[in-house]
């Protein structure tokens, strides 16, 4: 159920301790051990952490991790730990340490691996770690992992960095119940279990460091190369309804980006620390970031740059007609930074990039292809501009409140040249949102409860609008308010709840069937034995309409899109249950998760006539799947396995003169796998590995024998990505990166091929 990666937390231990015969008198022990200790700075934080989830079954034998020490007078002095119990804080780990922790161990509050007594086992450890690393999306809270009765996956930073792929879009797909697919004009789209997502509307809500990224337009994120997968520390995503926390667009599933927090860089008695890398390849292809950071008194500081640029693979290159694929195009520029003094943190980021617009090679209808031609000349300019307040307080020994406020900016524009008159036609467009967010949590005893209330104001300037309709209608005011609950009645169980209340503001000229929705949800976990976990879950999630849903009125080469005021609000009922069993001395990790989601008022672009299509409610639709994960450690080997299998039975129900039939981008079957192996502490080499089977894509096209029109079904396909590494001193780390390793030619959708056989090389220094 938690796609936590055993192979990652087995080389970061591996990295350090290449085998477990070796741990014992080696001679680096005495560094090993400062080096926890250093990682446990800010020990009565750590105890509270270790009291407060002590009446929970223990995840390891009784040869447990030793508590680690009491911290020195001048460790505890650069930030007092928190009173309240800590297996509910806001925040990540705490600050005042002054080393993080190995990336594969990111977000836990409790003692490194490493730190294990003699009389416990290196793998033992590894597998505490599993079982109690923390996550916070789940219930905007820290939670122990073991004890979500979500689907959540929690993905450190180094391992996204594995698949070799360059954006959020490429590299999810490689992580169990999540696709990404890429088409014409830099179009991605992000889908969880089935419950895909157009390229007008998503979803799946994206949120960085707890604040949306999705557009106010379209309601997506553009996880391709304008939001970079710079400074990452780790992704957390939930699969399954978000909404009782985050309300719209948490529909099928929430991807949450944690960075880096300064404190992250700062080793033990240092007060400033630097992460720095490069990678070519082929492609003229280039990425570098640079970070530094620094501490001074009170207050701690980050600033970052991350470049990016390609000529991207040639897709469109077509022999017969002299063609070669020039559009293919980026170049991205993002700084950024952070300060924090004692609770209040500032920070922000401002992201430059220009980026070809390639369009596609089939001709369907609209929102599947756009333009449905291939785009020589056609360009696309974004600015982003991020920044956000936040302040994190503990009141006393039960409460501990937090606030932010946010402001997000978007211009966008897009050169297209018009197939008549032969001209370029820039066409801008611009996004503003505003927000707030304030939240309290309340602990006593078994009992910790989170409440709070958010507020989005947006505003969208676009010229694509329905007649009728001006640039000042396109905007929305968003009030929601939340509670959720957590209560241990004793020790193996954990009951919760909780549930959401969600006011849209926007003109009834835009939206005529507006209404409020209250999104609730209620679980059990039930640790049954210290090595058996079962779990069950109700959500009840909402997806208002976007406004290109309801106000587009796109006209385009050989298509037209439109929106319709009369969309009712979508929304989603999933029961799941799942257990998670840990045989083979906890060495093996295997889990099984059910699921079955009820979706109302499915909204997606129906074919009208010729080329023309609009946003419609189609009916209903049901989403029954399973997913089986099974993880092990070879430590004899120093190698790690992952695999997992999803099955999906997913349709959309018969709706007025339309049959039931399968569900767009939801092929019955999905395989996944991954595997690592460490070269004692010189090397490394992980390769990941996907099979996705036949699905339908919503485009159309004629059938040649009968000349109707019909579904377009793409066939499966397999891909993989490697990588091979060698630790070459201290800090300093050289790999080589492989994708798409069997030059699989396939499409993620129709019309738009996947890039072919890629190899690229990276350094990477750290000080």
């Amino acid at each position: 159920m938690h796609s936590t990666r055993i192979g990652l937390l087995q080389k970061a231990a591996d990295q350090a301790v290449p085998r477990r015969g070796m741990l014992r008198g080696h001679p680096v022990l005495p560094a090993l051990v400062g080096l926890v200790y250093a990682l446990t700075a800010g020990g009565d934080a750590v105890a509270q952490t270790r009291k407060s989830s002590a009446d929970a079954p223990r995840a390891e034998k009784t040869r447990g991790l030793p508590m680690p020490p009491p911290p020195s007078s001048t460790e505890s002095s650069e930030e007092p730990a928190p009173s309240a119990p800590q297996r509910a804080p806001f925040a990540g780990p705490l600050g005042a340490r002054p080393l993080p922790p190995p990336a594969g161990l990111a977000g836990l509050d409790i003692p490194d691996p490493l730190a294990a007594s003699q009389d416990a086992s290196l793998e033992e450890s590894v597998q505490q770690l599993l079982s109690e690393a923390v996550v916070s999306t789940a219930s905007k809270r820290k939670q122990r992992i073991s004890d979500v009765p979500m689907t959540i996956s929690w993905i450190p930073a180094e391992e996204l960095e594995g698949t070799g792929q360059f954006t959020l879009c490429d590299a999810i797909q490689y992580f169990p119940g999540l696709e990404c697919r890429r088409g014409s004009m830099r179009k991605a789209a992000v889908s969880s279990r089935g419950l895909g997502s157009n390229y007008l509307s998503n979803r799946l809500l994206l949120l960085r460091d707890g604040r949306p990224l999705t557009d106010p337009w379209t309601g997506q994120f553009y996880a391709d190369e304008t939001t970079p997968l710079s400074n990452l520390k780790q992704v957390e995503v939930i699969r399954g309804p978000g909404s009782a926390l985050y309300g719209s667009n948490a529909f099928s599933g929430v991807i949450n980006i944690i960075e880096r927090q300064p404190a992250d860089l700062l080793r033990e008695g240092r007060d400033w620390g630097m992460d720095t890398r490069l990678l070519v390849g082929q492609d003229r292809t280039w990425r570098t970031q640079a970070t530094v950071a620094g501490r001074g008194g009170p207050v701690e500081a980050l600033v970052s740059y991350y470049g990016f640029g390609s000529d991207g693979p040639q897709l469109f290159n077509d022999p017969k007609v002299s063609r070669v694929d020039t559009n293919e195009d980026s170049l991205v520029h993002q700084v950024s930074g952070k300060v924090r003094v004692a609770s209040v943190s500032l920070d922000a980021d401002y992201t430059n990039a220009t980026i070809g617009r390639p369009g596609g090679q089939q001709i369907s209808t609209v929102g599947n292809c756009g333009r449905c031609h291939y785009t020589p000349d056609d360009e696309e300019r974004v600015e982003n501009l991020n920044a956000s307040a936040q302040v994190d307080q503990q009141i006393n020994d039960h409460l501990r409140v937090f606030a932010q406020g946010y402001a997000f900016y978007k211009r966008r524009v897009v050169d297209q040249k018009n197939m008549i008159t032969g001209e370029m036609q820039p066409a801008l467009g611009k996004r503003r949102r505003l927000g707030a967010e304030a939240r309290a949590l309340f602990s006593l005893g078994d009992l910790t409860v989170t409440f709070g209330g958010d507020f989005k104001n947006d505003l969208v300037n676009n010229q694509n609008v329905l007649p009728g309709l001006t640039q000042d209608d396109t905007r929305q005011d968003i009030l929601g308010g939340f509670v959720d609950a957590e209560f241990r009645p004793f020790s193996q169980l954990v009951l919760s709840a909780g549930a959401r209340y969600d006011r849209y503001m926007i003109p009834e000229t835009v939206w005529r069937m507006r209404t409020d929705q209250i999104s609730p949800r209620a679980s059990i976990v039930f640790h049954a034995l210290p090595t058996l976990t079962l779990r069950t879950n109700y959500g009840r999630a909402f997806r208002a309409p976007t406004l290109a849903e309801l106000a587009i009125n796109q006209q385009m080469y050989a298509s037209t899109l439109l929106g319709s005021p009369d969309l009712r609000a979508e929304t989603l009922d999933t029961v799941e249950a799942s257990v998670d069993f840990w045989p083979a001395d906890r060495t093996v990790r295997l889990t099984a998760t059910g699921f079955v989601n009820y979706a109302k008022n499915f909204i997606n672009q129906e074919h009208l006539f010729g080329s023309t299509s609009q946003f419609r409610n189609i009916g209903d639709a049901r989403v029954t799947g399973f997913e089986l994960e099974a993880a092990a450690q070879v430590a004899a080997i120093n190698s790690s396995f992952d695999v997992a299998y999803q099955f999906l039975d997913a349709s959309a129900l018969a709706f007025q003169d339309r049959p039931e039939q399968p569900l767009d981008y939801a092929p019955r079957h999905r395989v996944y796998a991954r595997g690592r192996t460490n070269f004692g502490k010189v090397g490394f080499a992980e390769i990941y590995a996907l099979y996705v089977g036949d699905r339908y894509d919503p485009g159309f096209q004629v059938n040649p024998a009968s000349g109707e029109l019909q579904r377009v079904q793409l066939p499966g396909y397999m891909t993989a990505t490697a990588r091979v590494g060698a630790n070459v001193t201290k800090g300093l780390t050289v790999s080589l990166v492989g994708t798409n390793l069997f030059n699989a030619s396939y499409e993620e959708s129709h019309g738009f091929p996947a890039p072919p056989l890629s190899v690229f090389s990276e350094i990477k220094f750290q000080y």
